[in-house]
């Protein structure tokens, strides 16, 4: 079974955030390449700019806040994630974190993958606006924290009905989200001792949702705003914890994908 595993840091102190995404694409970039392991795909998300919580908040109820990156790393199976995590040789990956990364507030995912329609999706001739395979160059990382007292199997049902609503109720968004795709925490997390030990977190809050948006520049995000107050003010039965909740703009970076150019 295809598994996912996503991790948001933020910079170590004395780095600014240019610095931070410098080192990781281009000098843990090159580590990566180069002790590949079992590793299907690498792709670096890097932060532009992002908010956590509601607007009517007084404060940050999650004080883990501020993120620079997110770097999800996906593999055939689940026994291909552990041997990258735990391989027979310490990862030069691994050792490398402690020069760009405040570690003990990484935040991981192990997820499985939903592909979710848009009515607008990608068109099929749209140079410079999408990478290999069609998608927008702008992606908004959702991170949806789960309220307490849903059962995660009324989640994914009350989160499907909301976002359709939200979808219908945000016509900017409807024209320009060109693919959404759900990254929903699998069981497999509940058996994540080697992804803790390779990201060095220290109790990281649980999210059971990252949901992807792509749009086609940064100039369309502004679409996102709409869908989410949209979501925030859905109809349907409560299923998030707004404000710890957060989202992020960024630029995605493709490291490791063995992906046709055509």
């Amino acid at each position: 079974m295809p598994i996912k595993l996503m991790a948001a840091s933020r910079k170590r102190p004395g780095l600014t955030r240019a610095e931070y995404q410098r080192y990781i694409e281009f000098y843990h970039g090159t580590i990566a390449r180069q002790e590949r392991l079992k590793i299907d795909s690498y792709v670096q998300n890097h932060v532009i700019d992002g908010a956590w919580g509601l607007l009517s908040d007084a404060d940050h109820e999650n004080k883990v806040v501020d993120r620079d990156a997110v770097v999800e790393l996906s593999f055939k199976s689940f026994r291909d994630m552990m041997e990258t995590l735990e391989p027979a040789v310490p990862s030069a990956a691994s050792a490398d974190g402690q020069y760009f990364a405040n570690e003990s507030t990484n935040i991981i995912v192990m997820a499985e993958e939903e592909e979710i329609p848009v009515p607008t999706p990608l068109t099929t001739f749209n140079p410079g606006l999408g990478i290999v395979r069609g998608v927008g160059a702008m992606k908004v990382l959702q991170y949806v924290m789960r309220d307490e007292d849903v059962y995660p199997e009324d989640y994914k049902k009350f989160w499907r009905m909301a976002h359709e609503e939200a979808v219908e109720k945000s016509p900017y968004y409807k024209e320009q989200a060109r693919r959404v795709q759900a990254n929903w925490r699998c069981r497999a997390n509940d058996n994540d001792g080697a992804a803790r030990k390779h990201f060095k977190m220290v109790d990281p809050p649980t999210y059971d949702l990252v949901v992807a948006h792509w749009f086609d520049t940064m100039e369309q995000v502004g679409a996102f705003r709409q869908y989410v107050e949209a979501m925030q003010n859905a109809t349907g039965p409560k299923f998030a914890n707004w404000s710890k909740s957060f989202f992020l703009y960024t630029k995605q970076i493709v490291i490791v994908r063995d992906t046709p150019l055509s």
